[in-house]
């Protein structure tokens, strides 16, 4: 199946991996929604995508609550006249800075689980996988009229390992695999796909080094083009598909 001419969805396409899907999928010809919180962000990708010759369109809000993901689909279906492709790609990490300056919006400090605030974890969990299942849950029933569809989540090492000090990240994307995993099951009949991928290290998405974002690129490409589901249900690094098929 040729991305030409399909619809996609990527939530947190301002930056980082969300960027660099969202204008991979806009070169190949799709028609993109940035979903974003941060509207400057969200604008500057779009203009990206406007000014070489794409389409495309910048939605606004927190897709964790359940309203905003349901207009989120909704907007993109009237705007942009249907919805083919969901990356989930939003999220929050945890991680150790030596400066001790986190970013809410990204990134929160790594602290032992009996440390954890329970606002914190749950503003990880709402972040990383209630968005996730809601995303997916108002996406469905467009692509099951369809009868074609194709859902990506990121997910990460840490969603089949424990990580110390990373409980609620590796809860969230022990989850989101487990929700792939689930919906691919329920969804192959109608021939929708959804796999969990992760680029097979820590991304650099904030100048401290890692995996390029745009490792990720040429296998959500290549998860987009399939003719039927024959990928399916799983969790595939991108690193080592990309070494697998000979891409750079």
């Amino acid at each position: 199946m040729k991305i030409a001419g399909q619809v996609a969805i990527v939530t947190g396409g301002g930056s980082g991996l969300g960027r660099a899907m969202a204008l991979g999928l806009a070169r190949e010809g799709a028609k993109v929604l940035i979903a974003e919180v941060r509207e400057g962000e969200g604008k500057r990708v779009l203009e990206e995508i406007l000014s070489r010759g794409g389409t495309g369109q910048l939605f606004l809000g927190d897709a964790s609550q359940e309203k905003t993901a349901r207009e989120m689909v909704d907007f993109c279906l009237q705007r942009l006249g249907g919805l083919d492709i969901l990356i989930n790609n939003a999220g929050l990490r945890m991680e150790e800075h030596e400066d001790g300056v986190y970013e809410p919006w990204r990134c929160l400090q790594m602290r032992p689980t009996h440390e954890l605030p329970v606002e914190e974890w749950d503003l990880i969990l709402n972040v990383n996988l209630r968005a996730v299942f809601l995303c997916t849950h108002f996406a469905l029933p467009p692509m099951i009229r369809q009868k074609r569809g194709t859902i990506i989540s990121l997910s990460s090492n840490a969603g089949n390992q424990g990580v110390s000090g990373k409980s609620a990240y590796c809860a969230s994307k022990h989850g989101v695999e487990g929700l792939m995993e689930t919906v691919a099951l329920e969804m192959r009949d109608y021939g929708i796909s959804a796999n969990a991928i992760h680029p097979g290290g820590r991304v650099n998405v904030d100048g401290r080094g890692g995996v390029s974002p745009d490792v990720v690129v040429p296998l959500v490409l290549s998860l987009c083009s399939q003719d039927s589901p024959a990928i399916t249900g799983k969790v595939i690094r991108a690193r080592d598909w990309n070494q697998g098929k000979g891409i750079s």
